[in-house]
């Protein structure tokens, strides 16, 4: 009798062994090795400048924060001062920008798949009681590849939506929607 309780147990323990080194493997991405700066240091503020057409730059500037300590999801929230609220000239009607908001979700070692969205908004007048009215939605998605502990390189395209591409009022554009104009992008950002 106690050598099958020792079976059973040895069997139990090689069991519980392989799996969590299984799920150790899935959740550290098959031999994922980052780099010894990378765990952390996604976190902060990471700015950039973005060109334009016409030759000028403006200033984005994003707050990453994880979600939890695995180092897997995070929050971003970005501000754009000098950035065209009429997403130069495609929306003219719109006069202010909100925020961008989004997230990036680990892929590899020091590699993310990332996206924000915001609005272009017309101001409200008496009839909508101060209330903005959303003219665009604006999208950022791609990936960020973390180069050194002060380099953040973003890959992807920018695009813009208008608001009736909105079906649901969700203010997202609906899934089935063209953009009304989308770009590739490549930019660096540093801390």
């Amino acid at each position: 009798m106690n050598a099958k309780r020792k079976t059973v147990w040895v069997s139990l323990m090689s069991l519980t062994v392989l799996l969590l080194t299984g799920a150790w493997s899935v959740l550290a991405g098959d031999s994922w090795a980052p780099e010894p700066w990378s765990a952390s240091l996604l976190e902060g503020i990471w700015t950039t400048m973005v060109p334009t057409p016409v030759g000028h730059t403006s200033i984005n500037s994003f707050v990453i924060q994880a979600q939890g300590s695995e180092g897997m999801v995070y929050t971003i929230i970005g501000k754009h001062p000098q950035c065209s609220p009429t997403l130069l000239g495609t929306f003219p009607e719109s006069e202010r920008l909100s925020d961008m908001m989004g997230y990036c979700v680990r892929t590899g070692a020091n590699t993310f798949s990332f996206s924000v969205i915001w609005h272009g908004v017309k101001e409200g007048g008496p009839e909508r009681m101060g209330i903005g009215e959303v003219v665009f939605m604006g999208i950022f998605s791609g990936t960020l590849e973390l180069v050194d502990p002060d380099t953040l390189q973003y890959t992807g395209t920018i695009a813009g939506y208008a608001a009736d591409q909105d079906v649901d009022g969700d203010r997202l554009p609906d899934e089935s929607a063209v953009p009304v104009i989308c770009a590739p992008i490549s930019l660096s950002f540093k801390r």
